[in-house]
């Protein structure tokens, strides 16, 4: 899934190419980008065992020096997060997105850094491989 929201940020939020990081980024960026967690995981089980449907809960720190520039990226990942339900994302490797949940949306300044920081808390509630 990592891959696909990677994909799909790229091709659609060009600032963002190149920038994006799992769990931390390395030191001295002037340039806008996105840091990534993974926070929960949920795979569905019936009485016959495991499906192929997940539940993963994410959060995105859109990191920028300037405020207006973290507000705009924020708010085009947040726009393509949104329009993600109810079709299939990524490219090698695709998975059909049955709903997202935007569960926290916050900012803050980090001040040891010298950043400001946009916040997606969200939950994409997927289907892998054919059903």
């Amino acid at each position: 899934m990592e891959t696909a929201l990677r994909y799909e940020i790229i091709k659609t939020i060009p600032e963002l190419k190149d920038e994006i990081y799992p769990t931390n980024a390395p030191e001295g960026h002037t340039r806008p980008y996105l840091v990534y967690s993974r926070i929960s995981t949920r795979r569905v089980k019936t009485l016959e065992g495991y499906t192929n449907k997940q539940a993963l809960s994410y959060m995105f720190s859109i990191m920028a020096t300037r405020y207006g520039d973290m507000a705009k990226i924020r708010k085009q990942v947040l726009d393509l997060l949104l329009g993600m339900a109810g079709r299939e994302i990524g490219h090698a490797i695709q998975y059909y997105v049955e709903d997202i949940d935007i569960n926290n949306v916050t900012e803050q300044y980090e001040f040891d850094l010298k950043v400001n920081r946009g916040i997606i808390d969200f939950t994409i509630y997927f289907k892998e491989g054919d059903d």
